[in-house]
């Protein structure tokens, strides 16, 4: 009997706590919706504020992966090294394009190739 006791009593607490999550991010003014795995948290702080819109970071994650679609199709053969600066190459230019007040830095542009990169369909079958 008390053992159901303390079984309730775990399963309010986590459903307390829960709520309490939800009520912090949401005071933050964070949607989980619109967070892809915490990179838009990470890319708004690199920006100023009239540059930190979700609309921009959906327009960087693009053209990230746009440059990232581009390279891996037409260096299929280069080693990845290679393939990484090619794609940090066009990425900057498309983002310079963009015409934002504040750079991204390079590393935080590195890290969305990587990231573009293994979210790529598998090429063969094995």
């Amino acid at each position: 009997m008390p053992s159901i006791i303390l079984q309730y009593v775990l399963i309010v607490f986590l459903v307390v706590g829960i709520g309490y999550l939800l009520y912090l991010l949401k005071d933050k003014g964070i949607t989980i919706k619109d967070d892809y795995f915490g990179i838009t948290l990470y890319i708004l702080n690199t920006l100023t504020e009239q540059d930190a819109t979700p609309e921009n970071v959906k327009k960087i994650l693009r053209a990230v992966s746009k440059a990232v679609n581009y390279v891996e199709s037409n260096y299929k053969d280069e080693p990845n090294n290679i393939k990484e600066i090619k794609a940090l190459e066009m990425a900057k230019e498309m983002i310079n394009a963009l015409n934002l007040s504040s750079p991204i830095p390079d590393e935080s542009i590195i890290y969305l190739i990587r990231i573009s990169a293994a979210l790529l369909p598998p090429k063969n079958k094995e």
